[in-house]
């Protein structure tokens, strides 16, 4: 038997009748402030769970599915999410390790209209993930892969992206008022119908980019 417990007090909030939560059928579970630190929650169903505040580093949820969860205010530092499914999911203001880059996972992952603003998320990866209309003003994504990704309508408003890979991203419609794009890599993207107003573009490759006329 496995036992969640909280973060703070080790008091337990949830008891799993198996040797893994690997797979495990979670769904609407409540699991507020709990220690899930290095944990296998790989292919799981975590379906409109409660993890907010949670200790979540170095966890792995690939190919879970957290479609409506509530991820607010967790510890996500070095967690796998690699082709988990996360749309509707509410990740505001993750908090991730502020004294060096986060490295969390999330390539391939479907994050559609995910709200990830106010979050620390520098080298990270979201090569390949679906992406569209994400919320991401405010966020630090300063050194992340973002190639293949699909951006499209994503709000980037008043973020960092500076040496940021956006190659080959989709980024029709995408807004990106007052956002830091130097040294970052956009070629082959689509930027068609995207807002830069404000962008600070210098040293940024746009080469092969589709920008509209």
């Amino acid at each position: 038997m496995i036992t969640i417990r909280h973060k703070e007090t080790g008091d337990s909030l949830l008891d799993w009748p198996g040797e893994t939560l690997a797979g495990a059928e979670l769904p609407n579970a409540v699991l507020l402030y709990a220690d899930l630190r290095g944990v296998n929650l790989a292919g799981a169903n975590l379906r409109a769970s409660d993890l907010c505040q949670a200790d979540l580093r170095d966890a792995v949820f690939d190919g879970a599915n957290l479609a409506g969860a509530d991820i607010t205010l967790a510890n996500l530092a070095g967690a796998s999410f690699r082709n988990a499914m996360l749309a509707d999911a509410r990740l505001q203001a993750v908090s991730l390790e502020l004294s060096g880059p986060a490295h969390t996972n999330f390539r391939g992952a479907e994050l559609t209209r995910v709200n990830l603003k106010n979050s620390n998320l520098s080298s990270s990866i979201f090569a390949d993930a679906e992406m569209r209309r994400i919320d991401l003003t405010h966020v630090d994504l300063s050194g992340s892969d973002l190639s293949g990704a699909n951006l499209t309508e994503a709000n980037f408003s008043y973020s960092r992206l500076g040496g940021a890979n956006l190659s080959h991203s989709m980024l029709v419609s995408a807004l990106f008022n007052a956002v830091d794009l130097r040294e970052a890599v956009l070629r082959h993207t689509d930027l068609t119908f995207a807002v830069l107003n404000g962008a600070e573009l210098t040293n940024a490759d746009l080469s092969s980019a589709l920008l509209s006329q």
